[in-house]
């Protein structure tokens, strides 16, 4: 289900604004991490750009939002990526014909993770090196005409955040940077390599936040916000759901609706 739909003025380009996938502000204490990150889609005529991948879980999910647009993998031009992570990173694969944008640093630090030691697939992101298609970028880099990678570490040492120009307000995708609004509120973290960073990178994103009155903050788990007097406000309601086989019927499932 298409949850926004909007036109957004890059440059002199207009693009489509699509969340794909929502974030989801949570994790699992039993299960490892639950990875439900943001996605999101900008379109103009043949340009189509990826903001973060997700991981195996929302493959399915992820074409089939594609075939809702007309679109296949093979229509994807470019893939920005905040950072390598398993739950933003692991689709980069899935576009043949993408550029796929992720930070110097953030790559040059991810390759030299120990196997199992962190949340990078390492796997993947030696692929990633190896690849023609890889382009590293660096803060206050622009990719196309009005998107800007902005760095925000802490999460991980070269995180990226996009900004996109639309002349009247600009969308902020935070990445992990700021993973939901309890972050952006607080002013705190959850799940840093330098807390100090983060701190610093949440700060930024404030500025970045309020250098216009109706800006956007799509986080890395959460839902589309603006600023309403000071204090974020979501834009869309929290879709977000389990079905689970709790009984001896396979046709008796349970809807546990996540949903504040």
């Amino acid at each position: 289900m298409r949850i926004i739909n909007t036109k957004v003025k890059v440059g002199i380009i207009l693009f489509e604004y699509d969340i794909f996938v929502q974030g989801f502000p949570g994790k699992s204490p039993t299960h490892g991490g639950l990875g439900w990150s943001s996605i999101a889609l900008l379109s103009q005529n043949d340009q189509n750009i990826i903001i973060d991948v997700g991981s195996f879980g929302v493959r399915k999910l992820l074409f089939q939002k594609l075939h809702e647009k007309g679109l296949t993998p093979n229509d994807i031009t470019m893939v920005l990526l905040t950072h390598t992570h398993w739950d933003h990173s692991v689709n980069w694969n899935l576009f043949p014909n993408a550029t796929i944008v992720v930070g110097e640093v953030d790559m040059n630090w991810a390759l030299n993770e120990p196997t199992g030691h962190s949340d990078v697939p390492e796997l993947y992101i030696k692929e990633l090196d190896r690849s023609p298609q890889k382009r590293l970028v660096g803060h206050l880099e622009e990719i196309v005409p009005g998107i800007v990678a902005h760095q925000t570490k802490g999460h991980t040492p070269g995180h990226l955040a996009y900004s996109v120009d639309n002349g009247d307000f600009d969308i902020i995708f935070s990445g992990d940077a700021a993973k939901n609004r309890a972050e952006l509120l607080s002013r705190n973290v959850d799940m840093t390599l330098s807390l100090s960073d983060s701190l610093d990178s949440i700060d930024y994103l404030w500025n970045l936040w309020r250098k216009k009155k109706d800006n956007i903050m799509v986080p890395g788990h959460d839902i589309p916000m603006k600023l309403v007097d000071g204090k974020p406000v979501y834009l869309q309601k929290r879709e977000a759901e389990l079905q689970c086989w709790f009984s001896d019927n396979l046709e008796d499932l349970t809807d546990v609706k996540l949903v504040d």
